[in-house]
This record gives C-alpha cells, structure tokens and sequence, in this order.
C-alpha cells in the first residue's frame, strides 16, 4: 500500500509489461472456461432476463441495469458468450490496477511482483473464480463492483481524503452501478456514500464530500431512468417481506402465539401446506404458499407481527436469524439449501433450466440465443472442469476455496495486520461496504448461495495483494 503517491488517476494511465502480464492471466484462464463452457451458465434466472430481452417485454424482477447491459452485449454480438467475455475483461482490468497501485515498479526488488503474478494465477485457477466469471448473473458484476469500490476507499484513505474531482467521478459511478446492479445494492450504498462523504468532511475536503453525495444520487437517477424508457414492469420481489413471512412460519410451527394472531397469518399461508413447504435455510418454498396480494396489502400488520414475537422470544429470534442464514457466519457448509455452483456431473443443467424456465411459464423462445445448452457437453475436458468444482463442492476444499464466511474472519484478521503497519484505523472503513452487503443480506437471503457474498471472497483476495506489498513494513514491525 502507497502512502505517499501521485494522482491515483495519473497513475493508472501508465501502465507497462508488469501491468500487462497481471492483466493477460484472468483473460487466459477465464477465456479457457468460456471456451469449454460454451456459450457460458446460465440458470432460470439468466433464462428470464434472455427472454426479456428477447421478446421486448421487461420487468425488474432482476434489476432492468443488469438485463440493459446484457442487452447491450447482445446487439453488438447475439450470443451470451460476449457477456462472459465483458465480466472478463471488467475482472481482469479492475484486477490490474488494484495490482499495479500496490507494488512499487520503480523498486529493483521484483518479489513483490512476482508475488502479485502467483497469488493472481492461484485465485484464477480457483473453479468459482473463472465460473463465476463467465456465469450470467448480476451477482458477478455487482461483486466486481463491490470489490472495486472498496479498493477506491483505500485508495481515499491512504490519501487522508485528498482527492480530486477526478477520483470523485470513479468512485460515485462505481456507487451507482452497486447501487442498480441487485437489490440490496441500494441501501448499501445509501449508507456507504454518506460514511464516506461524512469522512471526506472531517478531512476538511467539504467539496468533494458534497460532490460524492450530489454524484451518486444523480448516476443513481439516471440509471433508474432506464425503466421509464424502456417501459419496466415493476414486480420485483420483496426481499424483507420474503424474510417476514418465512420468519412468521417459523413462528408459527415454533412460537406460542395468540390465536388472534394465528388466525392472521392463516390468512397469509395455507396451514396446511406451511410444515410441508418449510425449509429453514430457504424462505421461497413458504412464498409460493403465500397469498401474496394480501401480505402486499397488510405489509405493517405482518412486520409488526414478527417483530411482536421476535421480542416476545428472543433467544428464539436469534435461533431463527442463525439458523436461517448460516452461509453468512458457518464456516463449516452443511445441509444448505443452495450451493456455489449451478452444475451437474450427469445432465446438461442448463439445458435443463432453459426447458423447465419455458415449460413453467408456457413460453415459447423467439431467439436463437435463449435455447441453450453446453456445446461441449460431455466432452473430456468439460467433464475434468465440471467435476473438479462439483469435487470441490463436496469435500472440505468447499470452506478453503468457496465459504464466505470464511474469507470475512480472514479479511478482519488481514485488516488487523494492515493496521499495524499503516497505523491508522481508518483503514477498516474499506470494509464498510462488504459489511453492510453481508448484514443485508443476513436479514433477507432466500436461499444459502454462495454468489450473493461472492464479494467477501474478492475483497479477500484485495487485502492479501494489499499486505503483499506492505510485508516488508509488517516483517520491520515485527522485528523492532
């Protein structure tokens, strides 16, 4: 980590042969997936938005931003492989610089390099790295994004705030597209763009911490303008009520509840379906059962009962938050429902989910992009990939490589270290971003998938290259 350096945007515009190398390693390895996994994965979630795109008719179900970038991918060249390629080259190129900004190329040591070269080919050898990276979800670039952001945050830190218009405009579009890229993004950046313009007004930077503020919210704006122009649907999923009425399930099997109130979730759920339908650590099998027009109706009444009851029991409460959302604390992966992957070692799963997707909505495809399926499926060397991240998904190797939680008690042991050399605490205002995701998404994920904190393995892999190039201060620290 720099503390003394030149304009961050100055810097980046000069780049080399080190820059180079770091940058062409994720386009080899992730090229290389994307080539076996021809066109890409996909699941019904990136079937829905092909068809949106396809048939002209869009809802915000999934954030519109997302479906309007893969839009845009698709009318340059009508084929998914071209978003795999630009999740790609936004991987590679964040990835460089956050590379480059921590290493001094000036120095004739060459190690800390050198070390930046072999933990880059380590993370993109990684199986959810270079699947993730050619998997169309909104989760991928979101976590770019996330990861991005946090790197910018250091990089404002190291400054002690002095930053210009320049590095204003970077960060508040990096905000932006956070904000518009997945639905908890926005209240993730609500809260980390007033901390940070909060910071930049202690450090006496009133400016820039105005213009923060004043940018984020307009590219904000001008982002949700995209559902007016293209005339978006709203039906997009109510994450906290989701959260409620499972909560309210829950209560309701577990809970010594009045009947008045029993009666009133009765009205919600069908009691008879409600053991059947539950799964703990996955709340969309209780929304199907729910009659949502009348939890959209009654949202105050149904809030204000879970939080009678969430205060009437807490111990229960807490056993239920815990017990909901273990992806987020549990080290040690058990019987989740979700998982990292969207593979299968003896079917063709996008194939699969493209028939179920049309079959459930009795849709037909009206391009040739959406009717998907490996094209080298059961080939030799799709089969060695495929099975090497299913392998990996079994065993023990799915908490060293795959478990967020993990990678956050390891970012908080890295950002300790960090602060001993850099000496300030203000250094942990980084993380800020990735603990608001985290606490989100604690409250309100339907199902344990890894990709919704796939940020808190790349923020991670942020603060190792960080600490690389502070070893020597830390290893001076040590001795003294």
């Amino acid at each position: 980590m720099k503390l003394e350096s030149g304009q961050f945007i100055s810097q980046i515009k000069t780049l080399n042969y080190n820059d180079l190398k770091i940058f062409l390693i994720p386009i080899f390895i992730f090229s290389i997936y994307l080539g076996v996994f021809n066109p890409g994965i996909a699941t019904v979630d990136s079937i829905n938005q092909l068809h949106q795109i396809a048939s002209g008719h869009f809802t915000n179900w999934h954030p519109f931003f997302h479906t309007f970038i893969e839009m845009l991918c698709l009318k340059i060249y009508p084929s998914t492989l071209l978003i795999g390629i630009l999740q790609i080259l936004v991987f590679s190129t964040m990835w460089t610089v956050i590379c480059k900004y921590n290493r001094d190329d000036n120095s004739k040591d060459n190690t800390t390099f050198l070390l930046q070269v072999i933990f880059t080919f380590i993370i993109c050898m990684i199986p959810i790295n270079a699947l993730y990276s050619i998997t169309l979800w909104k989760d991928v670039l979101f976590s770019y994004c996330l990861m991005f952001l946090c790197f910018l945050a250091m990089v404002m830190i190291n400054k002690k705030g002095n930053v210009n218009y320049k590095f204003i405009i970077l960060i508040s579009l990096i905000m932006a597209f956070i904000a518009q890229l997945r639905g908890n993004g926005m209240y993730v950046i609500i809260i980390t763009v007033v901390i940070y313009s909060v910071y930049l007004f202690f450090k006496r930077n009133v400016r820039m911490g105005s213009l923060l503020l004043i940018l984020t919210v307009t590219f904000i704006l001008l982002i949700s303008s995209l559902n007016i122009a293209y005339d978006v649907v709203d039906n997009e999923k109510d994450a906290m009520m989701t959260k409620v009425v499972h909560m309210l399930a829950d209560y309701y099997m577990n809970v010594d509840m009045e009947d008045a109130d029993k009666n009133l979730i009765k009205d919600v759920l069908d009691e008879n379906h409600i053991n059947d339908h539950y799964i703990l650590t996955g709340s969309d099998p209780i929304l199907r059962i729910a009659n949502t027009e009348h939890l959209e109706n009654n949202k105050e009444t149904y809030i204000g009962l879970a939080l009678k009851y969430s205060l009437k029991d807490p111990i229960h409460c807490l056993e239920y938050l815990f017990g909901s959302s273990p992806m987020v604390w549990n080290i040690i992966r058990d019987h989740w429902i979700g998982r990292p992957y969207y593979l299968n070692g003896d079917h063709d799963r996008m194939h699969d989910d493209f028939n179920s997707y049309y079959n459930d909505h009795k849709y037909s495809p009206t391009t040739p992009y959406e009717n998907l399926s490996y094209v080298n499926w059961q080939t030799p060397v799709f089969d060695t990939l495929n099975l090497l991240a299913l392998g990996i998904e079994g065993c023990f190797l799915d908490t060293i490589f795959n478990n967020p939680a993990f990678y956050m008690y390891l970012s908080i042991i890295l950002l300790i270290l960090i602060q001993m050399v850099v000496k300030t605490k203000e250094i942990f205002l980084m993380y800020v971003p990735v603990l608001l995701n985290v606490g989100i998404i604690f409250f309100s994920t339907p199902l344990q998938d890894y990709r919704y904190l796939y940020a808190n393995l790349l923020v991670c892999y942020l603060l190792i290259i960080v600490f690389i190039g502070l070893r020597k201060s830390f290893q001076e620290k040590l001795h003294n």
